[in-house]
């Protein structure tokens, strides 16, 4: 174990410098036209010091850079903003030692470079309509917890009720997927948007990421299907300066038209769907962001079909616990996910994350994390693991 632990700080003390002055060389570019260039890099070392498949160290690493344009500003076409970005993701991460499935790092995948999230958007009239088209990612926009945002697990972000259920993990980090999304916003408090995508963004019935590996495969039809989103939310209390605590509540469900297997082995299924709920709620104001917020969600898939029938997660966040510290983050999060009582021999992971965000400046943060996870890969077969972690983030 403390050879392992030696092993993680040789490496972050040979990673952070060059990253440091890899990402030193890039600037963001703003100018009065509009636009808006971009460079950022995010840099991790993960070690699993203790049970899973087998202990070690690995390295992942994502820079993600382009451009953002007000078409309006830039050129007079009103209410028009065109976004195109890359990434660079690289490394080699520690899933497999771990064996886990719910994903120690949320940057770990397939390295390469790629083109990335790619669109233009419309708004249309008051601009509370908004349509958007292109490349798109469903978990920027749906099923998100703002509050779960600094955690490295990625059960806290695109969550496996929906990744585990659906064709290749659905559109979502990494691979972008072809679609559209139809935003509303009738007040501020109110909102509903709903998604159409390209049905399987690997382009590989069999799961090869490599198929689609710089993002220029783009293959519609095939049998691949169609994966939708729909989404109601509220948000109250968001004003700077409202008296009482913000909070912010959402329903939802997704859907895939495609052939799904049944695990009784029945006949298949046309299609798969599932419905999920969250809410996050501060619950306790120091001064303005500071003070301690909590989130819960949860989402439920047909058994017969679906790997994980149900997850939730849950846990708390604090703006500025430590005095002197007000803009640090430090959380607490809880992941559990059931597997089908349909695939005999399945059991249940549960993660467990503290995680703190130390912030050294607008651009540059530090991210210490500490993951427990019971019974990795929910077989019954891995000792549980214990993994330590380290992550730097950097915005130009």
């Amino acid at each position: 174990m403390f050879q392992t632990l030696k092993t993680a700080l040789i490496i972050l003390a040979g990673v952070l410098p060059l990253s440091l002055a890899t990402a030193g060389e890039f600037t963001t570019f703003k100018n009065d036209h509009g636009i808006d260039l971009f460079f950022d890099y995010t840099g991790e070392v993960l070690s699993n010091v203790s049970g899973g498949d087998h202990t070690g160290t690995g390295y992942n690493g994502l820079a993600s850079f382009g451009v953002e344009a007000d078409l309006g500003q830039a050129l007079g076409w009103q209410r028009l903003t065109l976004r195109l970005s890359g990434m660079d993701l690289h490394g080699s991460g520690i899933g497999s030692r771990v064996g886990d499935m719910l994903g120690v790092s949320n940057i770990e995948g397939y390295g390469s470079v790629r083109l990335y999230e790619s669109w233009v958007e419309k708004s249309f009239a008051d601009e509370s309509l908004s349509l958007r088209v292109g490349l798109l990612l469903a978990d920027v926009e749906f099923s998100t917890l703002d509050t779960a945002g600094l955690f490295l697990n990625s059960t806290f972000g695109w969550p496996e009720f929906i990744s585990m259920n659906t064709v290749n993990t659905g559109p979502a980090f990494y691979i972008p997927a072809l679609g559209l999304r139809l935003l509303w916003e009738p007040s501020e408090a109110w909102y509903g948007q709903v998604g159409v995508f390209d049905g399987d963004t690997f382009d590989s019935p069999a799961g090869d990421d490599t198929v689609n590996r710089h993002g220029l495969h783009l293959e519609l039809g095939n049998g691949q299907g169609i994966f939708g989103m729909v989404e109601i939310g509220y948000r109250h209390n968001q004003a700077d300066d409202a008296d009482r605590l913000p909070g912010t509540y959402k329903l939802g469900g997704w859907w895939h038209s495609g052939e799904f297997d049944d695990f009784r082995g029945g006949a298949s299924h046309d299609g798969i769907q599932g419905v999920y709920a969250s809410g996050e709620q501060m619950i306790y104001r120091e001064y303005g962001d500071q003070g301690l917020n909590l989130f819960v969600r949860v989402g439920f898939a047909p058994k017969d079909r679906s790997e994980v029938d149900y997850s939730f997660q849950a846990g708390v966040s604090y703006v500025g616990l430590i005095p002197g510290r007000d803009i640090d983050i430090a959380t607490l999060g809880l992941s559990h996910a059931h597997i089908s009582d349909d695939l005999p021999g399945r059991t249940t992971e549960t993660v467990v994350e503290a995680a703190y965000e130390y912030v050294m400046s607008d651009d540059f943060t530090i991210q210490p994390s500490v993951q427990w996870v019971g019974d990795p890969g929910a077989t019954g077969e891995l000792d549980d693991a214990l993994v330590l972690g380290l992550r730097v983030n950097l915005s130009f």
